[in-house]
Order: structure tokens, then C-alpha cells, then sequence
């Protein structure tokens, strides 16, 4: 009998259907060459993360990409699960799959494909690159770009758009669930949200001061650039008139509110800062809880609060372990990687396939909703960074950190010569966006592995030569090393810990409504890393 009718219920694609004849035989579709699904998923996150870095990406911008990257893993899941929700809707899929696309295999060549769509947003190059690497290293042909499967984009958005599910549904079933279709059909989809998030990420909007509000760019649009109209306060370092001290020692007015910094390159050269993604606080969907203001002004005494930032780089400047861990939880890439071989390490095969890919998700949902309520409170705070008003002391000699991070120890240079151990991001300093972020990690991953792992944390792990007690003092380190490091004044730490408290307990909820565990598990494999299928094996 061939394949009956398509149908919609709330969102959920319901194929209705008798078995195809052609059903695939995963042991054959599956290249022998390609390593097992766990190191394929990893692999992939590990090019995912190079690239980010290599294409110079902001911390928010790499927090979002890893997002859509576990929402890619979470769509195919969906597609090949029956106990897995749509990760954007939480709608079921609607109707038993197939027992042959059940497995793990089919999953990671779905999810292979799915990334291409991701990298081809951040650049048509790169997709490229990333395609010839699916085929040279992990060793699955077929796999293509986005622009070459129109077909399917345009069945996906009379689905999601329209609300007509027969076209896709006529694809996936005349292709036999092909993995690298149900691949492009997760992309589309995947592409569908990142495309309207409100983070402007094509470019597509600008502000227009006369219309006080966002409007269509019409030519040279540059992605991600602020709709909200946000321009750094004047400074009155360089116009005095505007409002300055006599004492350059006190900071009141003005002088509190960000300025963007210099940074220069080995060759020579120099920009001035803007404020990244400064309209994600207000514009950017969030899908744990809603952006609100919730942090009072930390009233800071700023001198007094540099004169404590001076002090901490002139230790920094004489203590290795420091220095090695203010430069490692900078790159909040560098603490997921940390957290994924402790997991792995640890608990090994007790955990599927399955739900690491939900664990995978779950993690980045905090992380990423972390990431917008922090934009928000500084956006809302809009406060100078400590290098910006040392500097102002001009002259005065300080005994701290004097730029090269292998001198064993401080020395004396003047003020206006005054950096951060390493570059200060572009954007206000309260809270801290690393003590917010490192305790989504914290309270997501405890109570993941506490639900899930019989009441167990991780403790004892060890990453880049550091052993860590256990998450919550992975947490302490990340908040503490933004002191360490010069970056920010006292009260922003404890304040980013309060703005993002409760997402990681918001993102446990969040996978769990994903996963329903009412429908059993039909297909042949609940992934740990069992052998591989092998072809015409019943």
C-alpha cells in the first residue's frame, strides 16, 4: 500500500502511513568508514568551535551558534524518535516512526547535514569547507549545501508557514526517510527560527533615528547591527564641559557610563569598541523566562574599586595558575569542552546517545537565555569598564601587570599605559556575563546528573592541567578569574550569578517537557556505543 495522507495536529507533522518497501538497511547506509556516532558528534562540535574562533566570533555570537547547534541535534532526534517533542514547539511528532530510522546512526548523518545549514548562515565559504571536511574526514558522501535543496526548503516553509504539511511530507516519504534529507529537513526548520530570533543576524534590519525604531536595511547591511538606536553617553574625559570632576580621582555622572576602548593588532592596526549586540536584551526571543530588569545599581566607589583591580593584576602578574585560568574561561567554548569530557569521562556509557543529545540542548537553552538577560542589565546599567577610568590617572605609577603575560611578576608603569591581563570585551561592565553564563552550567549540569544519574555530580575532573572539585567550583573560578584578570569591578560578579540564577533549573524542565517518556522506544538501537550495525544483518 503506498503512503496515505499528511495531516497537521497543533504544530506536529503527522505522517500516516503503510511501511515502504524500500526500507533502508542502516548497516548499509551508514559508511563503514565513518567513526561510531559518539566521535562524530564530537567531532562535529569541535569544528564547530574552531571555526567559531577562527571566523573571530563575539562570546554572544558563539553562544548563539551553539544554541542552533544543539537544536540542529534536537530536530534530528525528533525527526527519528517518537519520544522526542519538537525542541522549538514541544509538539510531538504525532504518528510511530518507522523502526528502521530509530537508531543512532540515522541520527548523526541527519544531524551532519543539518549543520551545514548553520555554517552556510555564518559564511557560503566556510559551508563549503565544511562539506569537504564531512567527506574527507568523516567520510559520508552525499551531504550538500543548503542552496542545492530548494525543494525541500520550499516544502518546509508551506509546512511551518502555511500550515500545509503535504509537500514535505511526500518528500520524506518518497525518499524513504533518507537521513540526509531528514537532515535539510531539520535545517530548514532549524533556519526558519535563527532567521527570526531577533538577534538580526542577516543584517536585514537597521535603526533609523528619524523613525526612533528599527526599519529595513537597503544596502550594505551588516549582520548583527543594533536595532535598538544604542550610542555610548559622551565622554568627559575628551569634552569637559559636559560633565567632569575636578578631581580626576572621582567618577560621577558621565564618567560612570561605558566607553568604548581602543584595541590594535600586531600590525598596527587600531579601532575603538562598539557595544556587540546591544538590542539582544530587549529584541531577542528567550525561551526559559522573559528579559526583566532585576539588578539594583551596585553604587559603586569606583576609585576605591580600581585601586582593588590594580591590586589583583599585581598578583595575577606573579601567579601562573591565575593567568592560565583567566585565559581559559574567557573562551566559554573552552568551559563547554571542560564539561563535555567530564561527562564523559565520568559516566561514560551510562548515559545514551539519546540523552546526551537532549543533555547537549538543555545546556545550551540556559546558556543561551543566560547570555540575553545579561545583555539586558548592562544595556539597562550601561557602566564603565575599569581600564577606562584608570587610564584618566594619566601619569600616576602603578605597580601591576604591564602587558606581557610571561613577565613573572608586576612592575611599575603609569596609569594611561594601564590594560586588562587580556582584551576587555566590547560591552558595559555590569554584571559579569562569565558569572551569569558559568552559573547556568552549574545548576544545569548538577541537576542533570543528579536527576539522571542516581543523585551523582561530577567532582574530581581534570581539563587543560587544572583538576576542579566538583561544578560549583568550575563556577567560582570562571566568576573569579574576571577579577583576576582586570576585567571587572567586584559587585559584577555576584550580580551575574543573580541575574542567571534558576535558568539551569529552567533548562532541565525544558528537555524534560521534550522528552516524553509515556511513548516507549521502538527501533533497535537506545544508543550507548554498542557494535555498528553491519549490512543485511536482520
Amino acid at each position: 500500500m503506498s503512503p496515505s495522507v499528511t495531516t497537521l495536529l497543533g504544530g506536529a507533522l503527522l505522517l500516516l502511513f503503510s511501511p515502504p518497501s524500500s526500507a533502508y538497511d542502516i548497516g548499509c547506509v551508514y559508511p563503514e568508514a565513518t567513526p561510531e556516532p559518539w566521535t562524530v558528534r564530537e567531532m562535529l562540535s569541535n569544528w564547530g568551535s574552531e571555526a567559531g574562533v577562527n571566523d573571530g566570533m563575539e562570546t554572544p555570537m558563539v553562544i548563539r551558534g551553539t544554541y542552533y547547534w544543539g537544536t540542529c541535534q534536537a530536530m534530528c532526534l525528533h525527526l527519528h524518535d517518537p519520544r522526542v517533542n519538537d525542541p522549538f514547539t514541544g509538539v510531538p511528532l504525532g504518528a510511530p516512526l518507522p523502526a528502521y530510522v530509530q537508531n543512532a546512526f540515522s541520527i548523526t548523518m541527519c544531524m551532519v547535514q543539518c549543520d551545514i545549514h548553520l555554517v552556510e548562515a555564518v559564511r557560503r565559504t566556510l559551508s563549503e569547507e565544511f562539506k569537504q571536511w564531512t567527506k574527507d574526514t568523516l567520510k559520508i558522501e552525499g551531504v550538500t549545501l543548503p542552496s542545492e535543496a530548494m525543494e525541500v526548503k520550499e516544502a518546509v516553509d508551506t509546512y511551518y508557514n502555511n500550515g500545509d504539511p503535504g509537500p514535505v511530507g511526500r518528500l520524506v516519504l518518497g525518499a524513504d526517510y533518507d537521513p540526509l534529507l531528514m537532515g535539510h529537513v531539520a535545517g530548514f526548520r532549524v533556519m526558519l527560527i535563527h532567521g527570526s530570533d531577533g538577534w538580526n543576524a542577516d543584517g536585514s534590519l537597521q535603526y533609523s533615528s528619524e523613525a526612533d525604531g528599527a526599519v529595513p536595511c537597503t544596502g550594505s547591511c551588516r549582520k548583527f547591527q543594533d536595532t535598538s538606536g544604542y550610542a555610548p553617553q559622551p565622554n568627559p574625559r575628551t569634552y569637559p564641559d559636559l560633565d567632569v570632576d575636578d578631581d580626576k580621582y572621582a567618577c560621577t555622572g558621565l564618567c560612570r557610563r561605558w566607553q568604548p576602548l581602543q584595541e590594535g593588532n600586531e600590525v598596527g592596526s587600531l579601532k575603538q569598541q562598539e557595544f556587540v549586540v546591544p538590542h539582544i536584551g530587549q529584541n531577542a526571543v528567550t525561551y526559559l523566562r522573559p528579559v526583566t530588569t532585576t539588578l539594583a545599581d551596585p553604587e559603586y566607589d569606583i576609585y576605591e574599586e580600581s585601586l582593588l583591580v590594580i591590586e589583583q593584576l599585581r598578583v595575577t602578574a606573579g601567579d601562573d595558575y591565575r593567568k592560565e585560568q583567566v585565559r581559559i574561561m574567557d573562551d566559554k567554548l573552552h568551559v563547554r569542552y571542560i564539561i563535555r569530557v567530564a561527562m564523559r569521562e565520568q559516566f561514560g556509557l551510562e548515559i545514551s546517545y539519546q540523552d546526551y543529545l537532549l543533555f547537549i540542548l538543555g545546556i545550551s537553552v540556559a546558556e543561551y537565555d543566560a547570555v540575553v538577560h545579561a545583555w539586558h542589565e548592562k544595556k539597562v546599567h550601561d557602566y564603565v569598564r575599569p581600564t577606562t577610568f584608570i587610564k584618566n590617572w594619566d601619569a600616576d605609577p602603578l605597580f601591576t601587570f604591564g602587558g606581557d603575560v610571561d613577565h613573572p611578576g608586576p612592575v611599575e608603569i603609569a596609569a594611561r599605559d594601564f590594560e586588562a591581563l587580556i582584551r576587555v570585551m566590547p560591552h558595559p561592565e555590569f554584571p559579569s556575563g562569565s558569572s551569569c553564563l558559568c552559573t547556568a552550567y552549574m545548576e544545569f549540569v548538577d541537576k542533570w546528573t543528579k536527576k539522571n544519574l542516581g543523585g551523582r555530580t561530577l567532582g574530581d575532573f581534570t581539563a587543560f592541567g587544572t583538576e576542579y572539585a566538583n561544578m560549583t567550583e568550575l563556577r567560582d573560578i570562571c566568576s573569579e578569574s574576571r577579577l583576576w584578570g582586570g576585567m571587572h569591578f567586584r559587585a559584577a560578579v555576584p550580580a551575574g550569578i543573580e541575574v542567571c540564577e534558576g535558568l539551569g533549573t529552567l533548562g532541565l524542565e525544558f528537555i524534560d517537557d521534550i522528552k516524553d517518556d509515556s511513548v516507549p522506544f521502538e527501533g533497535e538501537f537506545y544508543y550507548r556505543g554498542d557494535d555498528r550495525p553491519q549490512c543485511g544483518e536482520p
